[in-house]
């Protein structure tokens, strides 16, 4: 691998002025080991949505700047073998939230569940594409875009064979009760520029038959694999990330198709590539970004994406001149032309490095992992926060310069952060008198964690 200078180390142990930071604020405990992956506020009442993947259950709890996270009610949606809740969403206004549920065959169709939050009655079930992974509102509540990710995989003869990736467009315009699905079909992305190809010869790591096996990966429909929904802020088009795809394909709501698929291209920065107990950023990493959530920021201009990374093999077996899985990066795009404007380099894993909470052990296979991100104006600022799975912490980024991303802070998410047994998922922002709060789902601990963004 080759090695470069370690300016980026070098410049990472000197810390970074900013006037902004994270600060925690409380820790939601829902009583279980694990599961609390994704969260949604709805900003008009306070309230969060938490889906509990391992229980089968959704929490509402009340935001409280003064008293935290507090459980209101909690609703039982899937029992054992039946499935399994993947994302949940809240309505921007109405007592109504939305969750995915996938089938427990992974080749069948999934449904949506639409819910009013204060007693938990289901207004109305909607079947919808193979595996569902994520969902999301319109930003006025009058349409809804799921990711429907078609990641199972079973047997066939020699093979393996999957269901295949789509999205499904939920209208609302009618009401609940006459709500109208219809499935967005994705094309054979061989020769889109900057998306995964062939000559990549990736891998897909897949639970088969309750064995971890890795399956070859194609362009095909069949391999294609939407992870997460981003709306931009005029509800004009929904991004979805085609994680393992290295994609973003982009939804025209009002006309109900697919607008068009960009790549996302590679990434090439110092990175730390060995677990050999040591934070040295001195190889060089060319990975796909392949990211996992997605943002845009409130003045629709930017698109930001989480490069967590999710095909294999790890950089010790990718072939020599071939990239790896992962750009441990997030990146900002044109909205508008998918342009790539720049990226925070080996920033997250320098400053997580620097906060004591870097996950070595993750060196040869994603560092960090960046999984959740959110964009908002603070302070005068345009800023992003992600979440760094393996570190178990948030990263504050500013944005104020898109060519230039810069990380200003890698705080953890709680007691024992860096040891991966937080796991910090799912995350939301929300505005209130002028305080800004960022919620966060601990998947590993069971916990849900509340943060306040202070000047």
């Amino acid at each position: 691998m080759l090695r470069i200078p370690t300016l980026c180390a070098l410049f990472a142990l000197a810390p970074l002025a900013s006037a902004l930071e994270l600060k925690p604020l409380a820790l939601y405990q829902s009583g279980f080991a694990e599961g609390t992956e994704i969260v949604s506020v709805q900003a008009s009442s306070m309230r969060v949505v938490v889906s509990n993947s391992a229980e089968g259950l959704v929490d509402i709890l009340q935001l409280d700047p003064a008293k935290g996270l507090n459980r209101l009610a909690r609703y039982n949606l899937v029992t054992e073998g039946a499935g399994e809740i993947t994302s949940v969403a809240f309505h921007p206004s109405e007592d109504l939230f939305a969750a995915c549920i996938r089938n427990s065959d992974g080749l069948k169709s999934g449904r949506i569940e639409l819910r009013a939050a204060a007693d938990g009655k289901l207004l109305n079930t909607l079947e919808i594409g193979i595996w569902p992974d994520s969902v999301a509102f319109s930003p006025k509540g009058d349409f809804i875009v799921v990711a429907n990710e078609g990641e199972g995989y079973v047997r066939d003869g020699e093979g393996f064979r999957s269901g295949e990736g789509s999205i499904s467009l939920i209208d609302l315009r009618g009401g609940v009760a006459a709500a109208k699905h219809s499935l967005i079909a994705l094309p054979d992305l061989a020769g889109v520029d900057g998306a995964t190809q062939a000559e990549h010869q990736r891998m897909l790591e897949r639970l088969i038959d309750g064995e971890e096996l890795k399956v070859p990966f194609g362009t095909s429909p069949e391999h294609i694999e939407p992870e997460y929904v981003a709306f931009s802020p005029d509800g004009a088009r929904a991004y979805v990330s085609l994680q393992e795809n290295n994609a973003i394909a982009v939804i025209d709501i009002q006309k109900g198709k697919l607008d068009k698929v960009f790549g996302l291209g590679t990434v090439r920065h110092a990175a730390d590539i060995l677990d050999d107990g040591k934070y040295d950023p001195s190889a060089e990493l060319f990975a796909l970004r392949e990211p996992d959530a997605l943002a845009v920021s409130a003045d629709g201009r930017y698109l930001i994406s989480a490069d967590e990374g999710d095909t294999d093999p790890k950089i010790a077996k990718t072939k020599a001149g071939l990239p790896s899985g992962g750009g441990r990066t997030v990146s900002v795009f044109d909205a508008m032309s998918g342009k790539l404007l720049g990226d925070t380099g080996s920033q997250l894993d320098d400053m997580a490095a620097q906060a004591g909470v870097y996950p070595d052990v993750r060196s040869p296979n994603k560092g960090s992992e960046p999984e959740g991100v959110v964009s908002f104006d603070a302070f005068g600022k345009r800023l992003v926060v992600a979440t760094l799975e393996r570190a178990d912490s948030l990263a504050l980024i500013d944005l104020d310069q898109p060519e230039q991303p810069k990380v200003l802070q890698v705080v953890g998410a709680g007691e024992g952060a860096g040891s991966g047994k937080l796991a910090p998922e799912g995350l939301a922002h929300v505005e209130h008198n002028g305080r800004h709060f960022l919620v966060t789902g601990l998947e590993k601990s069971g916990n849900v964690a509340l943060f306040e963004l202070l000047k």
